[in-house]
């Protein structure tokens, strides 16, 4: 109920403007964190989940893209989530696309989006990550979604991918592969079978040779892909994605679709909240289906979670791992409450 009467009033301000607000103001009340922990303890064994190493003490998290500095990960543990996914993080700081880039669309309760990996950094980002475990409880997981700088040519985005992968290998406990963001020109091309193949054979070397030559552990890799796919793309992205050993795929990422939407908006970028969620329904649904012949990948469901019965959707449909990311905007941070309890 106190969350409706200052939504109405967050509302009525530029969302950019208020996302950074928040921002700022949390990190200021970091030594209030602990103390909002008994308020968001979730003690249900069976809502645990093991990953190899990966030791979820629920089932919920944060999607990328809210917390894309790492600036509120002792935050995201306080309130009863069991991990954040940070980023997405290119090799390099970039400014984003043009604004005005983030649009409500309160009818539909859903927003549009076209930050295009505003970030400052895969430097920048480890020194986060690894300042914030020293406070978080040990079994809090960050996880880390990587990218492609906006300059870096297709044929050459492998790179980037690798060098996030090699900058923050120590300080994310996992990483997922982002490319399906429709907000940087080209990156959804390497969902393509030929580009996937090359992109991951790199990444899977690369994370090889750290682990051989660091003595570091074989960290989970996961996929995340587009609700906008085919029955006949997903199939392939599936099988390569088993071919290179990946552990998860979250599906999905936003959707460029403005189907049966009651707000009247022409504006580019991706939309998330409840209109994806049918189509991120559809998409787990079928990878499921896939995964029932040898059930090696981890699906991870995200897209259009408001509250349990959304939750309980995903699971339904194959998802071991739920995330959240306009779901929190729209019913706020005691979400996972509403959720988990």
């Amino acid at each position: 109920m106190i969350y409706n009467t200052i939504r109405k009033i967050l509302f009525r301000f530029d969302p950019e403007t208020v996302h950074n607000l928040v921002f700022r103001v949390l990190p200021l009340l970091r030594w209030s964190f602990p103390m909002l922990r008994p308020f968001y303890s979730f003690e249900d064994v069976s809502n645990r989940y093991t990953i190899k190493d990966l030791k979820f003490r629920n089932r919920l998290g944060v999607a990328a893209g809210l917390d894309k500095n790492g600036e509120l990960i002792e935050f995201w543990d306080a309130v009863g989530f069991s991990h954040v996914e940070v980023g997405t993080v290119t090799p390099l700081p970039q400014a984003g696309n043009p604004k005005p880039r983030l649009f409500r669309l309160i009818k539909d309760e859903g927003i549009i989006n076209r930050m295009g990996f505003n970030n400052e950094g895969a430097d920048k980002l480890r020194e986060k990550i690894l300042k914030a475990k020293k406070k978080t409880r040990k079994d809090f997981i960050v996880g880390v979604n990587i990218g492609k700088n906006k300059d870096t040519p297709l044929e050459k985005a492998s790179e980037d991918y690798v060098k996030c992968l090699d900058v923050l290998y120590d300080a994310g406990d996992y990483f997922t592969v982002n490319i399906s963001s429709p907000n940087t020109e080209g990156l959804r091309k390497l969902q393509d079978d030929k580009q996937l193949n090359n992109l991951l054979f790199e990444i899977i070397m690369k994370r090889n040779e750290i682990v051989k030559t660091k003595g570091l552990p074989e960290k989970c890799i996961f996929l995340k892909i587009a609700p906008d796919l085919n029955d006949d793309e997903i199939n392939i992205i599936y099988r390569t994605a088993l071919n290179y050993g990946l552990n998860g795929i979250i599906a999905t990422n936003t959707t460029i679709s403005r189907e049966n939407l009651l707000t009247s908006i022409n504006e580019e970028g991706g939309l998330s909240g409840k209109p994806v969620k049918g189509m991120s329904d559809t998409v787990l649904k079928k990878l499921n289906e896939l995964n029932e012949e040898n059930n090696d990948i981890v699906l991870i469901g995200a897209g259009g979670v408001f509250n349990k019965s959304d939750y309980k959707d995903k699971m339904i449909l194959g998802a071991e791992i739920v995330q959240v990311y306009t779901g929190l905007i729209y019913e706020g941070f005691g979400i996972t409450n509403k959720i988990l309890k």
